[in-house]
């Protein structure tokens, strides 16, 4: 069976494409990095590299080995930093940071039971958009993160779905768009968007724009305000729409093509070397958050 060493050496040498390479970022020598995959390559009876050219290049059978490699190191890593926070006194603090379009309502009701468990701990809560809080985590800001789904999470995130919410496209009752039935989606494009936008400049699938007159916004109290007051069309969380469309103040923009609405994936993220002592109890809280 390899070592997480040999493990280690494996990977950091396809990471960093030599084997002198992987040796200066893991601080040791180059002949300890060749030796502790040699052994690897012994102990699986698998050729791990082509070390005919250059550079050692993976072999079909390395290819095959290297994502549960990573996956034991990840595993690894994660034991070691629980085992470090369980012989740690110190009491811990969780910074939960949530995109506001979610229905954080229902945490509040959760919180007794984490404050139950976790007694001596010392609650942060931030409120930005889902690209923002995702960056929070990124940089260690944030202990956990709630955002609409991202396909794009970079490797150090964890993540897991909770569910999902409804979006919906909205408008002033008194716009024009709400006095007609839209033909076709370019009618949309001739007024102007509300859009959902981060602090930063990253720009995903979902915050484009349709329309080439936008206003942005990074929360979507901000959008519901300016399209109660007529500024333009948007697409909003129902649950969070729920009060101005029983009010009249917005509706559902009449449209003869398929809507633009859609249901929206919830994901409670965290990064993986991050290790809060309640971070596991408050994952297993949030699984209920969206069916109560």
């Amino acid at each position: 069976m390899s070592t997480i060493e040999q493990l280690t050496s494996f990977v950091t040498t396809v990471e960093s494409g030599s084997f002198s390479a992987a040796a200066r970022k893991l601080g040791k020598v180059q002949s300890a990095v060749s030796q502790n995959i040699m052994n690897m390559e012994i102990d699986t009876g698998l050729q791990l590299f082509d070390r005919t050219g250059r550079y050692p290049t993976l072999t079909v059978k390395g290819e095959k080995l290297l994502p549960q490699a990573r996956a034991v190191i990840a595993q690894h890593r994660r034991l070691a930093q629980q085992v470090d926070a369980l012989e740690s006194d110190e009491v811990s603090k969780l910074t939960l940071a949530i995109d506001e379009g979610i229905p954080y309502g229902n945490l509040i009701k959760l919180l007794p039971e984490l404050e139950k468990a976790h007694p001596a701990l010392e609650l942060e809560f931030l409120c930005a958009s889902s690209q923002d809080v995702i960056q929070l985590v990124i940089d260690k800001r944030a202990s956990s993160g709630l955002v609409f789904s991202d396909n794009l999470y970079p490797e150090s995130i964890d993540f897991e779905t909770l569910g999902t919410v409804e979006f919906d496209l909205l408008v002033s009752p008194l716009h024009p768009l709400a006095q007609m039935d839209s033909a076709h989606i370019d009618i949309l494009k001739l007024h102007r968007q509300l859009v959902i936008s981060s602090k930063g400049s990253k720009t995903t699938w979902f915050n484009q724009a349709h329309s080439p007159d936008v206003w942005h916004a990074d929360n979507y109290y901000v959008l519901l305000e300016l399209a109660k007051s007529g500024f333009g069309w948007t697409l909003l969380p129902l649950h969070l729409a729920k009060d101005a469309l029983e009010a009249n103040a917005l509706c559902k923009v009449p449209v003869q093509f398929e809507q633009l609405g859609w249901q929206a994936n919830v994901d409670v993220i965290q990064h993986s070397s991050v290790q809060v002592a309640a971070n596991d109890t408050l994952r297993t809280l949030l699984r209920r958050l969206l069916q109560m």
